[in-house]
């Protein structure tokens, strides 16, 4: 993950993919699929910094989700849900 201050680059954009892929795969050939907090905190500095640039309702929406899905995992892992 990148200093948030950043731009977001097309390799890091790639990168998420692949790590996004390795954990879905993980997920499907073993146990159920989990939420990965650290893939929902990349996500959520992804799409934060994209909604940074842009003045777009919809570009800022999209980021306002990811940051309240991150915030719900955490707040499950912390009240012991564990999701």
């Amino acid at each position: 993950m990148s200093d948030p201050s950043t731009r977001v680059s097309p390799r890091e954009i790639a990168e998420f993919m692949d790590a996004l892929r390795a954990h879905r795969n993980a997920a499907f050939n073993g146990s159920g699929p989990r939420p990965d907090a650290a893939l929902l905190a990349w996500k959520s500095s992804i799409l934060g910094r994209i909604a940074d640039q842009t003045d777009d309702a919809e570009t800022r929406a999209v980021a306002d989700e990811a940051r309240a899905e991150l915030a719900a995992l955490r707040a499950d892992d912390e009240s012991g849900g564990g999701r």
